[in-house]
């Protein structure tokens, strides 16, 4: 296998300082503080430089989330044990969301707000791909509670996934909103939810 290049190390040092500098910037001034001029600043580079890896500051937003999220997904659904009832499959992957977004509230807060019509970034395409990921992947647990018999509806694998997904992410903005909160109880609350939308879903209701 070649070593990458020195100008190719140049360019992924770069885009690492980058990252660094606007998680921490994000991280410590917020979200609407923060400007591209001081993530550039911080970063060592220009602004041409610094637009040469994301769009605008909401782009440099998803730069930095975009590989917690791809972990995120991964664990999430990693960690649900095949044998389990619908709604334990959904609370266990739920817990894992409102784990990661615990760490830094604030961080989040801004991630969940700024991504409302984030279609055109330069980084929106993976972050659409892992939202997918992640509906994709309810989906299945779904076919597999259709198939088991554990859910009965003719509603689409697609549709109920999808609506899981948003009831999801209305929750954790609405859990991240309350101070004090903790993820065990944003993870309760929306379990609660998921039991109303099941029971609808369930041939003996």
């Amino acid at each position: 296998m070649n070593e990458p290049s020195l100008r190719e190390r140049n360019k992924q040092e770069k885009l690492q300082r980058i990252k660094t500098s606007a998680k921490q910037l994000f991280e410590d001034e917020g979200f609407d503080a923060t400007t591209t001029r001081k993530i550039a600043k911080r970063a060592e580079v220009g602004l041409a430089t610094l637009f040469l890896y994301a769009s605008d500051k909401r782009d440099l937003l998803f730069l930095v989330c975009n590989d917690g999220l791809y972990k995120l997904s991964d664990d999430a659904f990693a960690d649900v044990p095949l044998g389990a009832s619908l709604i334990d499959q959904l609370t266990i992957v739920f817990r894992h969301f409102f784990i990661h977004h615990a760490q830094n509230k604030r961080l989040s807060r801004d991630l969940l707000r700024e991504l409302t019509f984030y279609d055109d970034g330069m980084n929106s395409e993976r972050f659409h791909q892992v939202r997918r990921q992640n509906i994709n992947r309810i989906q299945q647990m779904i076919a597999d509670a259709k198939k088991s018999g554990a859910i009965n509806t003719d509603s689409s694998e697609d549709t109920i996934a999808r609506m899981i997904f948003y009831i999801l992410a209305s929750e954790l903005r609405r859990w991240l909103s309350i101070d004090g909160t903790t993820p065990e109880a944003g993870v309760q609350e929306l379990r609660s939810m998921m039991l109303i939308l099941i029971e609808g879903l369930n041939p003996s209701y």
